[in-house]
């Protein structure tokens, strides 16, 4: 199977698990390539202006924003869900292109409201589903809500197996709502090159050389890490330059990344059976009084939010569960993750979004890929009175 052929069977397969068509999506090597190009087709055909966004998400996620020539403006959070709930129309001004509908760690509950809000200000709904491919937020009947949907197989991402790739979903009904700008969207993608050599190398490696870092110790893995990346034999899940709002020019994936999208796709559905018999057994037996569980909603989860009575309490029981050799998220801390190197950059004043600046700091994202015998050895940790102090 050559390259077209299997991109094809990604998008064929794609369609199948999301109930949608398989001209409406797009591959790119990077979720983030594919969302700059959307926002970028937005500035061609709509303008400069602004797109309403989170900070409590990844430094890439706003990144397209601002290489497309846009202007992010952020919106608090809803603490239960982690990300918008109802948005505040003092954020949606004139130049307002878009709006982003973040779901958080893959929790999408009922997000009409937005849709909605979209619709009165005359906006598009731009839906980020990176935690949680195949899945979109849908209303009553079923049909999806947003204009345009991201989703990511990359790193740390619902498919574990796979460390690069993104496609992106059009609304095929912008054909008569923005006939322009889905005309645009199609033109950027159909010029997308695919991986060079070195991109092709560093892709190919990224496992073995990660797993080379993983053995190394303190200050020697991260020597050794910079250096990789400096000599352009690693590709990192974030480069320090994507801290200053840069990235690199898009790019689609090839017949190896292919193939393992393909394989990781197959694995989907015991994938998210697996999640939901965790995220159900956290709702059932995870109770303390140093915590609360952020969401109610019963969904197949990327990790599993609690949020702790302080930040103090977060950090105990982070350092108590990696003793234990479990990976543990701190999602999103801090805001813009890992971190811009400056706020001016990123138009970002913590002042406005104080739920979201809070939660950030006290906030731990447990796995939810485990086998169920793990898991419940986490419930116990974190659950025994012993383990976490009551004056912390």
């Amino acid at each position: 199977m050559n390259y077209e052929e299997s991109s094809q069977k990604i998008r064929e397969k794609l369609a199948k698990l999301s109930d949608t068509n398989a001209e409406d999506w797009h591959l790119c090597l990077k979720a983030r390539f594919g969302m700059a190009l959307v926002f970028e087709a937005i500035r061609d055909r709509m303008g400069a202006g602004e797109v309403i966004t989170t900070p409590y998400t990844c430094i890439t996620s706003v990144n397209p924003i601002l290489v497309a020539g846009l202007t992010p403006v952020y919106h608090d959070i809803d603490k239960k869900i982690l990300s918008t709930g109802k948005p505040n129309d003092k954020l949606c001004k004139g130049k307002t292109k878009a709006i982003v509908m973040q779901h958080t760690l893959g929790i999408i509950g009922d997000k009409t409201a937005i849709r909605k809000y979209a619709d009165k200000h005359k906006i598009l709904l731009i839906e980020d589903a990176a935690h949680c491919v195949t899945r979109f937020a849908r209303d009553e009947k079923g049909n999806i809500l947003a204009d345009i949907s991201v989703h990511s197989f990359g790193v740390e991402k619902i498919l574990t197996g796979t460390k690069f790739g993104g496609a992106i979903w059009v609304n095929p009904e912008l054909k008569t709502k923005r006939p322009d700008l889905y005309e645009r969207i199609n033109e950027k993608f159909a010029l997308l090159k695919k991986p060079d050599l070195h991109m092709g190398f560093r892709v190919r490696t990224y496992r073995l050389n990660n797993a080379i870092i993983q053995r190394l110790h303190g200050r020697l893995r991260h020597g050794f890490r910079n250096f990789e990346i400096k000599a352009g034999i690693l590709e990192p899940p974030i480069y320090p330059f994507e801290q200053d709002g840069q990235q690199d020019e898009p790019q689609t994936t090839n017949k190896y990344i292919n193939t393992r999208i393909l394989e990781q796709l197959g694995n989907l559905k015991p994938n998210y059976i697996r999640r939901s018999a965790n995220v159900d057994l956290y709702h059932t037996k995870l109770q303390s009084k140093h915590f609360a569980k952020v969401t109610k909603l019963h969904e197949p989860l990327l990790a599993f939010p609690i949020l702790f009575n302080t930040e103090e309490k977060a950090n105990e029981a982070f350092d108590l569960l990696s003793s234990q050799g479990y990976f543990i998220r701190r999602w999103y801390s801090p805001l813009l993750y890992p971190g811009p190197n400056s706020l001016k950059i990123y138009r970002y004043d913590p002042k406005k979004v104080p739920i979201a600046e809070d939660v950030s700091k006290r906030v731990l994202c447990l796995p939810t890929d485990l086998p169920i015998i793990e898991t419940n050895k986490i419930i116990k940790l974190l659950t025994d009175p012993k383990n976490i102090s009551p004056r912390a």
